[in-house]
């Protein structure tokens, strides 16, 4: 991980930044500052407390592939458990905090309690669902498909889905080139399917939401 620096701030915890009994580190990072690089030692489990962070791999051939995009109060760098470093890259693509979970002392909570591991355990097995079904966006042949399919799973009970970070990260984890996303955005939007909103999208046809926001919808 990078070197502490004044951005590392330890007392503007909250008891709710508690987790698997043990309380966290917060370290705010500006917008493409690195919180930790491929190949450093592994000092720990993160958890993003605002902001938008990217996970990157370099490729065999020089170039750079995107694993994950973390969103608002997940955590990554779980795998950091069980190896001596990381593989890959994370950077801040806006102003961001997130909350670092020291290696040792998670490991050491886990290991004597088996209720704070079955909870462990079923975070991981959510992230496990998380990349099955953007896996199963990316296989949708329609651009237009995988947009709302993407934002229906993301968005708020009303609809909108706040964008982080740019729309070139949205076509990357959708797995869409710039400008194919760019065209379907614009055919959405003539069709009436969607709204392009200042700081995100807005569906305007309720029965495209996935399941889970059409339950926030009716609560």
């Amino acid at each position: 991980m990078e070197t502490s620096s004044p951005e590392d701030a330890e007392d503007c915890i909250a008891p709710s930044d508690r987790a698997f009994g043990v309380t966290p580190s917060l370290r705010c990072l500006a917008s493409g500052q690195m919180l930790f690089r491929e190949g450093a030692a592994s000092a720990g489990v993160f958890r993003l407390r605002s902001g938008c962070v990217r996970l990157i791999r370099t490729t065999l051939t020089g170039g750079q592939a995107t694993m994950h995009t973390v969103r608002q109060g997940e955590f990554f760098a779980e795998a950091s458990l069980f190896s001596a470093i990381y593989h890959c890259d994370a950077v801040a693509l806006e102003s961001s905090e997130v909350l670092v979970f020291r290696k040792q002392a998670l490991v050491d909570q886990l290991r004597k309690s088996p209720e704070l591991l079955w909870t462990f355990t079923a975070e991981l097995a959510r992230r496990v669902q998380g990349l099955r079904t953007r896996l199963e966006i990316k296989q949708t042949r329609s651009a237009e498909e995988r947009i709302l399919q993407f934002i229906g799973l993301h968005c708020d009970a009303s609809g909108f889905w706040t964008q982080q970070g740019t729309l070139k990260h949205l076509s990357e984890d959708i797995g869409l080139t710039h400008e194919a996303l760019y065209r379907a955005l614009a055919r959405l939007q003539r069709q009436g399917a969607i709204l392009r909103l200042k700081n995100g999208l807005k569906i305007c046809q309720p029965g495209v939401l996935a399941p889970s926001a059409e339950r926030r919808r009716c609560s």
